[in-house]
């Protein structure tokens, strides 16, 4: 029987492998927990809805809703098409231009179509609402003018514009798009003639209603991921939506923005000043989140916004310096500091190697060498225990009847060789962060979606199927990853040779296999080299190798 004293570095080391298995395993639990969700509140109406709601000013009085019913009524729906490099649009001129399809030419779906991110059945989008001086809700949510005799836009190496018309109590009001080249931004003013006169409350809102439509052969992870946010002053006001009636919530304060996400894709609604406050509401239609955002905007002659419509590429959604990143999974607190520098350098060696396979294993290889000062630590921590184990056996015969005397002849011999028993679980605790962060951005990142590494790995951000078997899809980097982590963790424990807690060992590399197996390959490959790299340096160092006097 080997002693409990030579047995303390194993039993540490299992023991953070566990909890860092529990922290992986319980974080997206954690984070359902700590995301605002929506209260389920009888009292509060759907923010989609036309029909009579409550005024969700500070004035409780009941005000109806009325959609326009002048020149706009008359006029028959309108279909226009706007195309460039990135994207394929076909809006209508309900709403004063509303997006029916948008189509992203760079991203397919698993069925080899073009992405496409509007529902057909939910395209109530870009909805201009408002509180007349009678205190009716106005919704203009009818057919405007197309100021245009075009109906096919080309994005070429400028700018394009689009305008739209309606009266309102023979008041003008207009909306002006502009399509910029190469980009998912796109320019929104809105202009009202004399606003004041037709206007209360000095304010108006501009809606997204019906959310985005899931894009992923696993819809079920896409929708996990789905959410409204809000971002006023730093503070990102969230929701997840729960199974009952529509649900909506209102926050007040400078809004930034008001976006809707999927897992890899964002629509947002981006004022140039900040917004009064937000609406954040939405859903449930079967398994399906339905978001719908609003944000509440000063009244003003002019008023201008971006939108952005797209895949949540870091870098084209940082440069829109809004803060829209923070819609983005990157970690909570403070894991997303550390997530955000994984997504750059991600980014930054993918363009150098155009391989994101490659550029997955080279980043394990920097990640271990970031680490590898905690990695000697601890390895060398368990190699001194190894080798003061004879002189732990000899004060053990020598106090075996005096647990006192034993416990401080113990600590002493520590003291004098210099060895640490905490030191061997340390570095497992500091690696945790960045190992957490790993985890979160390679689950969610646009980057890996589509992109193939060799072989039967054609999609990163997919498990790596390489054929179906009595309807069960036969995955090979979850089994490889998982035998490397059970190498790994023999060697850390060669010289343990208590049951229990080999049969810890056995049951934790059965729950990360089963935890794994539906990841992404891009995330099983990462851990997989990652853990070759630690056996390597377990060897090098000689970690797991009976010491020659201790056998």
């Amino acid at each position: 029987m080997i002693q409990q004293e030579r047995n303390i570095v194993d039993r540490k080391s299992i023991t953070g492998f566990l909890l860092i298995a529990l922290v992986i395993i319980l974080y997206p639990w954690y984070m359902s927990i700590v995301s605002p969700s929506i209260p389920d509140e009888s009292t509060t109406d759907n923010i989609n809805d036309t029909k009579s709601v409550q005024s969700k000013s500070s004035d409780k009085s009941p005000v109806l809703v009325e959609s326009i019913n002048n020149k706009a009524s008359n006029l028959e729906s309108k279909q226009l098409i706007i195309e460039s490099d990135l994207y394929n649009i076909k809006m209508i001129n309900k709403n004063g231009g509303s997006f029916v399809e948008y189509k992203l030419n760079n991203y397919k779906k698993y069925d080899s179509t073009i992405v496409n991110l509007i529902d057909p059945k939910e395209n109530n989008n870009l909805v201009l609402k408002f509180v007349s001086m009678d205190g009716e809700r106005i919704s203009l949510d009818k057919n405007w003018e197309i100021l245009s005799n075009q109906r096919k836009i080309t994005i070429g190496d400028k700018e394009e514009f689009l305008e739209f018309q309606t009266l309102y109590q023979d008041k003008l009001i207009k909306k002006i798009f502009t399509f910029y080249p190469n980009s998912y931004k796109i320019g929104l003013e809105i202009v009202f003639n004399d606003p004041n006169v037709f206007i209360s409350r000095g304010e108006f809102t501009l809606a997204w209603n019906g959310g985005l439509v899931t894009t992923e052969k696993n819809y079920k992870s896409d929708y996990q991921e789905f959410r409204g946010y809000a971002y006023l002053g730093d503070e990102l006001f969230g929701s997840k939506l729960k199974s009952g009636n529509t649900n909506s919530e209102n926050q007040n304060g400078n809004t930034n923005w008001v976006a809707i996400r999927t897992k890899y894709f964002i629509t947002s609604i981006m004022p140039s000043m900040p917004g009064l406050g937000a609406t954040v509401g939405g859903r449930l239609i079967g398994d399906r989140p339905s978001y719908s955002v609003e944000i509440h905007n000063p009244l003003m002659n002019k008023s201008q916004f971006d939108l952005y419509i797209g895949p949540m590429d870091y870098n084209r959604i940082k440069s829109l310096d809004v803060g829209l990143e923070n819609a983005m999974s990157l970690g909570w607190g403070f894991f997303k500091p550390i997530g955000r520098l994984i997504t750059w350098t991600l980014k930054t060696m993918h363009s150098v190697i155009p391989n994101y396979g490659i550029v997955v294993i080279l980043f394990a290889f920097l990640i271990k060498l970031l680490l590898n000062p905690l990695s000697v630590r601890q390895f060398k921590s368990q190699r001194k225990m190894q080798e003061i184990q004879p002189r732990l056996q000899e004060i053990k015969r020598k106090y075996k009847n005096d647990t006192t005397k034993l416990s401080r002849a113990q600590m002493q011999l520590f003291k004098d060789s210099g060895y640490n028993p905490a030191s061997a679980c340390l570095p497992l605790f500091l690696q945790m962060p960045i190992l957490i962060a790993v985890f979160t951005v390679f689950r969610t990142t646009v980057d890996f979606r589509g992109a193939p590494f060799f072989g039967w790995i054609s999609d990163l951000s997919a498990p790596d199927t390489l054929f179906t078997l009595a309807g069960i899809p036969i995955n090979i980097l979850p089994f490889f990853m998982g035998g490397t982590m059970f190498l790994q963790q023999k060697m850390m424990s060669a010289n343990n040779n208590d049951p229990q807690q080999k049969t810890i060992m056995y049951v934790m590399n059965a729950v990360f296999l089963v935890l794994f197996y539906s990841f992404p390959s891009g995330l099983n490959l990462y851990y997989a080299v990652f853990n070759i790299l630690s056996i390597a340096q377990q060897s090098y160092m000689g970690v797991g190798q009976l010491n020659s006097s201790t056998k």
